[in-house]
């Protein structure tokens, strides 16, 4: 399988290029766009931050999460009421889970089953939602003062898409995005950055998850019969062969 094929492994609920499908934030059309993998040419350090989001797709709403720690990313989707996280155990190696709450079921992709699918993140990315190649190839502009940091502006055109960015530069993270084209937008407005996270925010802890079933992603090809696999394979836009 190849990463650039498969959704699943974006792990962000964002439509980050609307070339391809839009996020529809229903569970069975949960689509994203693949992320590529980062190189030794992109050395990117984030801070700690918790952060919520509102973000919009076309008509649809929902409240969007992200937890950043030094080897560990995890994004929820309220709509969708999904979180996924990553953990890097070493250098380009990394695990997956792919919590499904309505399902009160959990997915794991260990780092040999991503390797084999050649499916690493882009953990910049994934760290800071905008990956530094979009930066790149946008127009900086205005600066101001947001969140009590320097927001800077990046404005531009890319792959048939335009793009409107307030870029939180200390946190490394959007203040606020804008990507439209025909018949299609997406925004996203930062609401509440934090260095730690509120309590009662929807973070998939062990204890909340502790009932759950879990099921190893390489055991996808036996369980084909089971309706939730059946149903994450469809939505993932693809069926495994052995």
């Amino acid at each position: 399988m190849n990463a650039k094929k498969s959704p699943i492994f974006a792990s962000l609920l964002l439509a980050l290029s609307l070339s391809g499908p839009v996020v529809a934030l229903e569970a069975h059309h949960d689509h994203a766009v693949p992320v590529t993998k980062t190189t030794a040419s992109q050395p990117v350090i984030q801070s700690p931050v918790a952060a919520r989001f509102d973000l919009k797709v076309n008509e649809m709403q929902t409240d969007w999460y992200l937890w950043r720690e030094a080897d560990s990313i995890e994004t929820a989707n309220a709509a969708v009421g999904q979180n996924d996280i990553w953990h890097r155990v070493r250098g380009n190696e990394y695990n997956y889970r792919r919590v499904f709450h309505n399902d009160q079921r959990v997915v794991d992709y260990t780092a040999g089953e991503i390797k084999t699918r050649h499916a690493e993140p882009d953990w910049s990315k994934l760290a800071s939602v905008i990956s530094p190649q979009l930066l790149q190839e946008l127009k900086r502009g205005a600066s101001k003062t947001l969140f009590g940091q320097k927001a800077v502006r990046y404005t531009g055109k890319v792959g048939g898409q335009s793009i409107d960015l307030w870029w939180l530069e200390q946190a490394q993270l959007p203040a606020s995005l804008k990507m439209t084209r025909t018949g299609q937008r997406m925004t996203l407005a930062l609401k509440e950055l934090h260095s730690k996270a509120p309590a009662a925010w929807p973070r998939a802890t062990e204890e909340r998850i502790a009932d759950y079933g879990q099921i190893d992603a390489a055991d996808f090809g036996d369980m084909e019969s089971d309706p939730f696999v059946a149903r994450i394979l469809a939505q993932d836009g693809h069926s495994h062969t052995h």
